[in-house]
């Protein structure tokens, strides 16, 4: 018996509702165009994902692409966004388990991993990519669990040789075959790199934290080597500052060959401030080798997730806490202060 599922399933929806606000922008669309709104005018960028279940049929493929679309062509013509340089343009993120019929059983895992139709599911997110391209927005190809890394990497390949960086997708540190999987991306390619939220077994994954952190930079430098734009996603801010001093300033990359991202929600306001406004490498570069462009500042993306109604984001937050452990002990240690500013209604 896994006492975190049974822990996680007792849970009213009220409480996980309220644990999970801070971390989801609402239950509209127009939420979501909102808070990208509200962090562009605050010098932040936006990835907005649509919450939701796994693609029971056929029509559920068909309403997801529908309104993945909308919420590209409705980005693309808020004009409160219109303005933004294309690196800090809201982009949008998806996952392939809401592009095609996939069942699962109650532990996550796809019933029939070889079963999935990879073409079907690939022409749906083409659909998604194609309106991208065409509205100026990028879209990211999220990872699940290691049954989809092959068929998500596949996807990026095929598309990405039709639409560039438009189209991204996203790399973990901690399964073993992330060397080789960087060794067969196209060159110039746009990939999210983190430790990765499943929990995966030893066969296949990394086990220990530090280990998986630590692999980040070596993964980091890897992919800057194949001329990708990396997106360095993590909030461990002493592996940030490692990022910067053992990668980006070792190698002298400039602030056009990446950007770093975290979830929204996670307390990382002073350091985001510091990262956008360039002030952070005042602070830990003391040999002067941080360029005049980095002290300008980089570009930092939260990650902003929405669904159409609670039902759905709630669905969604039970499922996150129950399968990744990172997560739940994430919630836990933030409980305390979600409930504090969710009872002063804030």
């Amino acid at each position: 018996m896994n006492l975190r599922f049974v822990f996680v399933d007792s849970l009213p929806k009220t409480a996980i509702r309220v644990f999970s606000k801070p971390y989801i922008a609402g239950d509209s669309m127009q939420a979501a165009l909102d808070k990208a709104a509200e962090l562009a005018d605050a010098g932040i960028s936006a990835t907005i994902d649509i919450l939701g279940e796994d693609a029971a049929t056929g029509q559920d493929v068909d309403h997801y692409v529908a309104l993945y679309v909308r919420l590209i062509e409705s980005a693309a013509h808020d004009a409160r966004l219109q303005a933004l340089p294309p690196g800090r343009k809201p982009s949008v993120s998806l996952k392939p388990s809401s592009f095609v019929v996939a069942p699962k059983d109650n532990d996550g895992m796809v019933i029939d991993p070889g079963g999935i139709d990879r073409t079907a599911c690939a022409e749906a997110i083409g659909r998604v990519i194609e309106s991208a391209s065409k509205h100026g927005i990028r879209a990211t190809i999220d990872m699940e669990n290691h049954q989809w890394t092959d068929l998500t990497l596949s996807i990026h390949a095929e598309l990405f040789a039709r639409y560039g960086r438009t189209v991204g997708t996203v790399l973990q540190s901690r399964l073993f075959r992330t060397v080789t999987d960087i060794d067969q991306l196209p060159s110039g390619s746009r990939i999210r790199l983190c430790t990765g939220i499943y929990s995966e077994s030893a066969e296949i994954a990394l086990q220990q934290p530090a280990e998986i952190k630590s692999r980040m930079l070596s993964l980091a430098r890897a992919l800057f080597a194949k001329d990708v734009f990396v997106e360095f996603a993590t909030h461990d801010q002493g592996l940030i500052e490692r990022f910067f001093n053992e990668v980006v300033l070792t190698a002298a990359i400039g602030p056009s060959r990446f950007e770093t991202q975290t979830l929204m929600g996670v307390p990382r306001a002073a350091l985001i401030q510091s990262l956008t406004s360039g002030s952070y490498f005042e602070g830990i570069d003391d040999t002067g080798r941080a360029s005049s462009a980095l002290r300008r500042g980089i570009v930092h993306r939260l990650y902003v997730p929405f669904a159409e109604n609670w039902d759905r984001a709630i669905a969604y937050a039970r499922r996150r806490l129950r399968h990744s452990p990172n997560i739940f002990w994430t919630g836990l240690v933030n409980a305390p202060r979600v409930l504090y500013y969710a009872m002063r209604g804030r």
